[in-house]
């Protein structure tokens, strides 16, 4: 097994496990086709509107394993098209959301922004 199969593998088998701090929630693809991942969502932050300057909106942060099955491979994301729907808190009910940046990745992990 190379370095490269290891990363892949540790980000859906140790970062993307939900026994640990991962959840599953569910794609969309812009293209219509869905299928349930297990990500970390981190919803700590928020943004200030840059429209009108006022609105604060929640940010969301994504890490999900770079892998087209088990995750979201980097060449099929469609930053603007593809939703994610999860809950904005623990227990709450799952909502769709946008995903609108792609903040950085590698061969194992995406780290995506949803709004």
């Amino acid at each position: 097994m190379t370095l490269h199969d290891m990363i892949r593998s540790d980000s859906v088998d140790v970062f993307c496990n939900p026994d640990d701090f991962a959840e599953s929630v569910v794609y969309y693809k812009r293209n219509g086709l869905s299928r349930t991942i297990n990500v970390v969502v981190m919803r700590e932050a928020f943004a200030i509107n840059p429209e009108d300057g006022d609105t604060i909106t929640p940010v969301f942060e994504i890490q999900v394993a770079n892998d087209s099955l088990k995750g979201i491979a980097s060449d099929e994301l469609n930053i603007g098209g593809d939703m994610i729907s999860f809950a904005m808190r623990v227990g709450k009910p799952a909502e769709r959301r946008s995903i609108t940046r792609l903040m950085q990745h590698d061969e194992g992990m995406l780290v995506l922004e949803c709004r």
